[in-house]
């Protein structure tokens, strides 16, 4: 189970919090549909990364075992 949260790195989403900022700037902090809007936008940014570098590691596996560090 913690390999694969390593593999997905969360770590990395927190980039994707920008996707709150046109909410704050907009003045639709309260707007319910402008939170939903951007939570999801938020999970699909973070699961496609993921997906992205999930990806490059098997595609770099080889690579990889040659390079450990």
């Amino acid at each position: 189970m913690l390999h694969s949260i390593k593999i997905i790195r969360p770590q990395q989403w927190v980039k994707n919090l920008f996707v709150f900022i046109p909410m704050f700037f907009g003045g639709s902090l309260l707007d319910t549909t402008d939170i939903i809007s951007s939570i999801v936008t938020f999970i699909a940014f973070s699961l496609t990364a993921s997906s992205v570098y999930c990806f490059n590691d098997i595609i770099d596996a080889a690579a990889d075992r040659r390079h450990p560090v």
